[in-house]
């Protein structure tokens, strides 16, 4: 009887250690699959019927102009004064044809300086610098009126790029220390 009793008793506790067992078992298991939301992937593009497609590291592009000192606008700054800092950027086009177009020119556009056909307004709002706006130049170094086409480039078949810089102008003569924003976008037109 006392080896029945071991055996039976042997036996409870080969039942409940696998009970415990199951109930430590991951819960996903017991559960099945769970499915939550995770947002959304926002897709952008176009297509173009063009001799060039813009590079994607062009289209929506950040050109740092570092910081400069006011000095730099000149002992007595006035309207027209740079900054001599010019800052290089490069638009590049890729799968270009030239059986298509043999030439493109960059029409840069944006909201102009009270006065200034050619400068970028500083759009930085409170704690922005006062007088001094943005100016892009082409690749011989010409300032670029906004709304105006650049110098005509020859393309080559492949990828092509478009060399321009910028750099700070004082649009009045009285100047105050401040962080500068402006916006342009750009056309290209190929021919």
């Amino acid at each position: 009887m006392k080896n029945f009793t071991v055996k039976a008793l042997a036996l409870a506790l080969t039942m409940v250690g696998g009970s415990a067992m199951a109930a430590s078992t991951d819960v996903s298991e017991l559960l099945g699959p769970t499915t939550v939301t995770g947002g959304s992937v926002h897709f952008t593009g176009s297509v173009v019927n063009a001799a060039c497609a813009v590079a994607e590291d062009s289209i929506n592009k950040t050109v740092d102009m570092g910081q400069v000192r006011l000095a730099a606008f000149g002992e007595t700054p006035a309207a027209g004064n740079v900054a001599n800092q010019k800052t290089p950027f490069t638009i590049k086009l890729t799968d270009c044809d030239t059986n298509v177009s043999t030439q493109a020119s960059v029409t840069f556009n944006g909201t102009a300086a009270a006065g200034y056909s050619s400068v970028l307004d500083n759009t930085a709002g409170a704690g922005g610098a006062q007088g001094v706006g943005i100016q892009i130049y082409d690749t011989d170094g010409t300032a670029l009126d906004l709304g105006k086409a650049s110098k005509a480039a020859t393309l080559i078949d492949g990828d092509n790029t478009m060399s321009f810089s910028a750099d700070y102008i004082a649009t009045n003569s009285t100047l105050a220390a401040g962080n500068v924003d402006a916006t342009a976008t750009f056309n290209v037109t190929y021919q």
